[in-house]
């Protein structure tokens, strides 16, 4: 916050800084620069700390599955904090999809605020990228609730990976020029035959190659932004639809960012 009028010498004014504690926890410290038209010392650095306490909440910001097979069932294992263990027995927990649940799995450590909760991908979970929230509520008086992404994937006949790319262009240099990054495409069911039928990016920002691997089989496709892409210095994100004749799985998108910067 500006000072509304001059500050005369000898005087003082006031900084206010608000401090966002949001998807936070521990230990915090940063940096505020103040500057100003003191000819001696026009620019002073402020350093703010604070200890963010969590009352409920999850000990990470979102929860990886990895990759699991079609018609598997996977749990993976997570860790709430709470300040008042009286109340783990009235949590409960609901999720955005049908085919994930949470429950807790150990309260051992609940004396020291620390309970494991046991996330689980059903069997049943549909082909494609896992993008779930569960969220973990209290049903006392004080009505406490946190929630946690679930993030992860299904994977069918194909396996497309990686999943994102990121270019990262030098934009010190007048003709810089960006790594191509690789995709690969692959059939995991051996008696399937696998074809590539299109490869598409709606912002027409990149360009593609693909190299045989093994015919039917494996797929490289290599990627690099387009002139006009890296002319533009802008940073940008978009999507590649990557269309196959697999039946169950026959479009797979993968997002893509390019970043300027030294």
């Amino acid at each position: 916050m500006l000072t509304n009028t001059d500050i005369p010498p000898g005087g003082e004014g006031k900084i206010e800084v608000t401090f966002d504690s949001s998807h936070k926890k521990g230990q915090q410290k940063k940096s505020v620069t103040v500057e100003s038209n003191d000819p001696r010392n026009p620019r002073a650095s402020l350093n703010v700390s604070a200890l963010v306490e969590v009352v409920f909440g999850f000990d990470e910001y979102a929860l990886n599955m990895g990759k699991i097979r079609k018609g598997q069932s996977v749990s993976r294992t997570t860790i709430l904090l709470t300040k008042d263990p009286s109340i783990i027995k009235t949590i409960k927990f609901t999720s955005t999809s049908p085919y994930i649940t949470a429950n807790l799995s150990n309260t051992l450590g609940a004396e020291k605020g620390r309970v494991n909760v046991e996330v689980t991908a059903t069997s049943e979970m549909p082909v494609g990228r896992i993008d779930a929230t569960i969220t973990a509520r209290t049903g006392d008086r004080s009505a406490l609730e946190t929630t946690l992404p679930i993030r992860g994937g299904v994977v069918g006949n194909v396996e497309i990976s990686p999943e994102f790319l990121q270019f990262h262009i030098d934009s010190s240099k007048s003709n810089s020029k960006s790594a191509k990054q690789i995709i690969k495409v692959i059939s995991v069911v051996d008696e399937a035959r696998l074809h590539l039928l299109g490869i598409n990016d709606a912002d027409q920002r990149l360009a593609f190659h693909v190299d045989t691997l093994l015919a039917e089989k494996q797929y490289e496709i290599s990627v690099t932004p387009k002139p006009m892409a890296l002319g533009a210095r802008q940073n940008v994100s978009g999507a590649i639809v990557i269309t196959t004749d697999d039946k169950e799985q026959p479009v797979t998108t993968v997002t893509y960012s390019i970043f300027f910067g030294p």
